[in-house]
């Protein structure tokens, strides 16, 4: 009976392992599901973090294109409302600015009577009765029918008005009809009053009657001799120098180009990317200034024979320049103008309105006078002959300005560059070879591989579950020596899950070590292949750096040829350089 309930407890237990054993192999097509959903979930995850980082991005451009669309509306709403403004509050100085050439040219062809003149003159008097140009209207108006004793009074109202327009108006209406001694006569009073350090901005109406030939002889030498001693008086006033050479390096240095866009994997690896970027960036200014000069100074100036024609359109310019009483509207004006410009980004608009901050200036030394009508702003109402002759003299600010820029560029240059990828980092210079960073680079790949595939060992968990399955089987055996089959079958069966997870665990970690092996090479070869890209972009960018910054003598040798006297145009039949 005994050897019947021992067989029968054998079967039972034979049963009972074969039980686990099926168990086991569900257990592990269970982990291995698992495992899979895991990694799913892993890759949900990831792909979950993607999204949210994108879908931030796209929120973040979002809020920042609705910033500038309204910036934008914003800019376009109120720029017309300080153009209603002006039109409301100067809107009568425009009839005055639209009679003041018409009215000489119409009494040159004839086709106007003196009574016409003289009706509309004195009517813009009334409606105008600060603006400076409604008497000098009338006074020319007197003139011309030879009224004496009105154009005195006219003459009177317009110099209290507005002394120095005044002298300069009339200046150029005398030079118009070849009145050269009365000329010379309003510009030495008109010069003799001025402050070289504290010059209004219709100066430059000097500069563009010398400029297109517009005085005769006499005044000509006079505004020359004038001219050249205000700039060797303050050319001696190193801060107002510097200030124009720092105003240069400025605008020289706002032309930059772009760093290519084929440079992808420099940027990617390289912390030192930024530096050289600006770097390369900083020294493709000598290109642009040379080409933007060279352009500026290339072709014949068209300059019509008759001398009314030359006055006529510097006059233009006197009269449309805006007053004093009008500035803060048309700072207003031009500071919306940069926001639309800008597309309604107010920070570039700042950084623009800020280049330009001297060319709204009512008061500016003759130096700075001189780059304003330099930079060719459509704000000064330099004319392309003025700009030249404005070039030719702030030459030497300009090659100062570029030398200054060259030095930093060239002081600005990183000792070495660092490169760094998947945990490794190390530093380029001239001396370091590019078989060395490879090497220190799938040297620290193959290292870390190794560590990896060293971690993958029988340990830890399975090498427990394997001795605590031993001791296990061991209290199976007491158990079933003890008589108590029972307990014998619930320690067989522990020892046998615990063994076969154990010995499941064993078996995986061939396929393991291996994939990690497969895993580094793949690591390695593709971040070889990136450093390799970003040591030959370096090289690239270095060779396209030192060839644009070879180009600042080029740009330095054109300015210096420039002669401000060849730009300085002789009047209608007279010869060059009278």
């Amino acid at each position: 009976m005994n050897e019947v309930q021992i067989s029968r407890d054998i079967s039972a237990i034979s049963r009972a392992v074969n039980q686990i054993a099926n168990s086991q192999d569900v257990l592990h097509q269970k982990q291995a599901v698992l495992q899979q959903s895991i990694g799913n979930v892993a890759d949900a995850q990831d792909r979950t973090q993607g999204e949210l980082l994108d879908l931030r991005a796209e929120f973040t451009e979002y809020r920042r294109r609705d910033e500038l669309r309204h910036n934008l509306q914003v800019a376009h709403t109120e720029i017309i409302q300080v153009r209603q403004e002006l039109e409301t509050n100067f809107g009568h100085f425009a009839e005055v600015r639209r009679l003041a050439t018409g009215a000489l040219q119409a009494l040159d062809v004839g086709i106007v009577t003196h009574g016409t003149i003289r009706q509309l003159s004195e009517e813009l008097m009334l409606v105008t009765p600060r603006y400076w140009l409604a008497p000098a209207l009338v006074a020319v108006a007197a003139w011309i029918r030879d009224d004496p004793e009105l154009a005195q009074k006219a003459l009177v109202e317009t110099t209290r008005r507005d002394n120095d327009k005044a002298a300069l108006f009339f200046a150029l209406v005398l030079r118009r009809h070849r009145r050269n001694e009365a000329t010379a006569r309003w510009l030495r009073q008109y010069t003799a009053r001025q402050d070289p350090t504290g010059l209004s901005r219709e100066f430059t109406v000097i500069l563009d009657a010398v400029s297109v030939g517009a005085f005769g002889h006499e005044s000509k030498h006079l505004v020359m001799r004038q001219l050249g001693g205000w700039y060797e008086q303050l050319a001696d006033d190193r801060e107002i120098v510097d200030r124009q050479v720092d105003r240069w390096a400025r605008l020289l240095d706002a032309d930059r180009r772009p760093v290519d866009p084929r440079y992808t994997a420099l940027p990617a690896i390289s912390p030192t990317w930024p530096q050289l970027k600006e770097l390369y960036e900083g020294a493709t200014v000598h290109r642009t200034a040379e080409e933007r000069f060279r352009a500026m100074f290339t072709g014949e100036l068209p300059q019509s024979e008759d001398l009314r024609q030359r006055v006529d359109g510097i006059l233009d310019g006197l009269v449309t320049g805006y007053d004093a009483e009008e500035a803060p509207l048309r700072h207003k004006e031009h500071e919306l103008q940069e926001v639309v410009k800008a597309d309604g980004d107010k920070v570039k608009a700042a950084k623009a309105v800020q280049t330009a901050a001297p060319l709204h200036e009512q008061t500016v030394d003759f130096l700075t006078l001189l780059s304003n009508a330099a930079v060719g702003d459509p704000r000064t109402g330099t004319s392309p002959g003025t700009q030249r002759f404005a070039v030719a003299l702030a030459k030497d600010w300009i090659v100062e300005g570029a030398g200054r820029l060259e030095a930093a560029n060239v002081g600005a240059q990183p000792p070495d560059v660092e490169f760094k990828l998947e945990g490794w980092s190390a530093r380029i210079d001239q001396t370091t070879g590019e078989a060395d960073l490879v090497a220190g680079l799938a040297a620290h790949i193959d290292a870390e591989t190794d560590t990896a595939v060293a971690r993958v060992k029988f340990a830890g968990p399975p090498l427990s579950a394997a001795i605590i399955a031993g001791i296990v089987l061991l209290l199976a055996l007491w158990a079933g020596l003890a008589h108590n089959p029972g307990l014998a079958v619930f320690f067989l069966l522990a020892a046998s899950g615990l063994a076969g997870w154990s010995a499941y665990q064993a078996r995986t970690l061939p396929a393991r070590r291996q994939e990690l092996r497969r895993q580094g090479e793949q690591r390695r070869a593709v971040a070889v292949a990136q450093l390799r890209g970003g040591i030959a972009e370096l090289v690239d960018l270095r060779a396209d750096w030192e060839r644009e910054l070879a180009l600042a003598p080029s740009l330095r040798s054109y300015l210096n040829r420039l002669n401000s006297t060849a730009f300085a145009a002789p009047a209608p039949g007279a010869k060059r350089g009278a």
